[in-house]
């Protein structure tokens, strides 16, 4: 396996070099940074295109590529998640610009991936590349949509009917920073470190940011994998009415989401019991505890859901 990311100009190649360098301290994946000459050399309109044509920089067989402003802050085995005959990645947010593309171009919202994050094979991948850059130059429709390329790669990935396999967000924490809850969590890929400020990474990397990291939250993998597919059935106490909470297998909710707009889940530790959370982007939005095998009691909220 390989890892690339992109990096072109003076602020992004010097970004992309730090960013490389990261993943190669936390993963031990090899990495190289596609910069103005491999631009210069293909042609392409717009730098960000070179991602459509990444095996024909490679000879490997898997590459694993992250966006320049991706900054891997905890060690993983990028091949331990890596499938042959599926795009791995990880969900994006469901926000309104998101979700209006999934409906325009009827994917499931649930399926539509942020592409800063992409473990792909030579084999089952390479084509699917080479047929977006095609869509991205030909479709009519799609000159209205987001000219960069992740809208494109759900389109066509969903038009082939290639497998996705989604990873849970700590592989790629999106608005990274934008919340306390981003800082408790023991994240392996964060995107960006601070939304308001776009040089918080290269201050990171250069010694003169430290972001507010408290990973006190661990993840329990053991317990997250059984849960992963289950659906959480909460009644209220004197209530015959039943709520139902579907945990997917990527650590994301429903949909529907939870009330609070709850879109994610975690197992972990409260208080030596173990906890189950349900989250919005940027906090706990309720919490259980395990009463008994299978059984699951409501808990007081870690944050107000104003907060």
């Amino acid at each position: 396996m390989l890892g690339i990311t992109i990096g072109t100009g003076e602020y992004y190649s010097r970004l992309a070099k730090r960013a490389a360098r990261a993943v190669e301290e936390k993963t031990g994946v090899k990495t190289i940074v596609l910069g103005d000459e491999h631009f210069a050399a293909s042609g392409l309109p717009a730098p960000h295109h070179l991602k459509l044509r990444l095996f024909d920089f490679v000879d490997d067989d898997f590459v694993m590529y992250f966006d320049a402003d991706m900054v891997c802050l905890n060690s993983w085995k990028p091949e331990r998640v890596a499938r042959k005959d599926a795009v791995v990645a990880v969900a994006e947010s469901a926000r309104p610009l998101h979700v209006r593309t999934a409906q325009d171009w009827e994917i499931p919202l649930g399926m539509y991936f942020n592409a800063g994050l992409l473990i792909l094979n030579r084999q089952h991948h390479r084509e699917w590349l080479r047929e977006t850059e095609h869509f991205v130059q030909t479709d009519t429709k799609f000159a209205e949509y987001d000219p960069y390329d992740q809208a494109a790669l759900n389109i066509t990935r969903h038009r082939l009917g290639l497998k996705l396999q989604l990873l849970d967000r700590r592989y790629n924490w999106i608005g990274y920073g934008g919340s306390r809850l981003s800082y408790e969590v023991p994240v392996f890929m964060a995107h960006g470190l601070h939304p308001e400020n776009k040089f918080a990474n290269i201050d990171f990397f250069e010694g003169r940011y430290k972001p507010p990291f408290n990973w006190h939250i661990q993840i329990d993998e053991e317990r997250m994998n059984k849960l992963k597919g289950r659906t959480l059935r909460l009644k209220a106490q004197n209530k015959d009415t039943e709520m139902r909470v579907q945990l997917n297998r990527d650590g994301t909710i429903g949909p529907p989401h939870f009330p609070g707009f709850g879109q994610y889940w975690f197992a972990h530790e409260r208080e030596g019991l173990p906890a189950l959370a349900l989250c919005s982007e940027a906090q706990i939005v309720q919490e259980f505890t395990l009463a008994r095998e299978e059984s699951w009691q409501s808990v007081q909220r870690l944050e107000p859901a104003a907060a």
